[in-house]
């Protein structure tokens, strides 16, 4: 298509995505601290949630998450997506913190106000910022219209392991097509797990191919890229067990994105046996016409 038939806003949107996203794998989004624990002395996990049309949720978040039992405390990072909710977040953090007393799971909040929505990759975005940072290990990202147990990150960090990712909703697929599945259960093969409920290795990110080979067409289904990705170089991918429950489905985005997301996966299964077939001296796969 040429460039001049295109509308004024698509040019505009395609440049705010593309500056994103060299922002975003350099890991040059700053985070503004909006709480922090003073006496918080425990070693704490990078909890990393997207935030998207549900401003009634963070009271019931911030709660659920101060709640968490784990040893470890933890370092909340709320990236919003939708600027015109800015004001009450920052007034129920505020709020939050006022009230907050000197023992609990949160150890701090950190914040980020998009102009523009990045949809789910912002949560890539913030792991990246994290491991040029010098962070690694575990980092954990739930979605804001999920509610968890007080075990919650127990139970993901009993899940974790270098190399690997373990998801609630875990799927093993059946090879014809992404809707021939049936839900993983705990120790069997995982294909697929979304970033709702997952635990991961930073370490996902150390390379900023994920972000440039990361197809802008499907770019906000990051939970498939992020699977294809680690299968791609060897890692385990797990079921988190743990319970969660739903709130709010009606405003859940994957409704309008059943076909794209069957699309997405048959173009993966074509990019992994491409990266599996065996190479010749000259790094192209054997059989590869000029």
């Amino acid at each position: 298509m040429q460039l001049g038939r295109l509308r004024p806003a698509r040019i505009a949107a395609a440049v705010a995505w593309r500056r994103a996203m060299a922002r975003g794998r350099d890991g040059r989004f700053e985070l503004e601290t909006l709480f922090r624990r003073a006496d918080a002395a425990t070693s704490a996990v990078p909890l990393i949630m997207c935030l998207w049309n549900r401003p009634s949720r963070i009271d019931d978040v911030l709660r659920m998450l101060d709640a968490q039992v784990a040893e470890r405390s933890i370092d909340l990072v709320l990236w919003n997506n939708q600027p015109a909710d800015d004001a009450h977040y920052r007034a129920r953090i505020a709020a939050f913190a006022a009230a907050a007393g000197q023992h609990g799971a949160l150890r701090s909040v950190r914040y980020r106000s998009s102009d523009v929505n990045l949809r789910g990759i912002s949560r890539f975005f913030v792991a990246r910022q994290l491991w040029v940072g010098g962070a690694r290990g575990p980092f954990v990202m739930l979605d804001d219209d999920q509610d968890v147990t007080e075990h919650f990150l127990v139970d993901a960090l009993a899940a974790w392991a270098p190399r690997s990712l373990a998801g609630w909703w875990a799927w093993q697929m059946h090879g014809q097509g992404y809707w021939d599945r049936h839900a993983a259960t705990v120790g069997e093969r995982v294909d697929y797990a979304g970033t709702g409920g997952c635990v991961c290795d930073l370490d996902i990110v150390a390379d900023t191919a994920f972000f440039t080979e990361l197809p802008r067409y499907f770019a906000h289904l990051e939970d498939l890229w992020m699977c294809s990705w680690a299968k791609r170089r060897g890692w385990v991918l797990g079921k988190l067990d743990t319970p969660i429950e739903f709130v709010l489905d009606e405003t859940n985005q994957h409704h309008a994105q059943v076909n794209l997301k069957a699309e997405f996966w048959d173009y993966l299964l074509g990019v992994e046996a491409r990266d599996a077939a065996p190479r010749d001296t000259t790094g192209e796969p054997h059989g590869h016409a000029r």
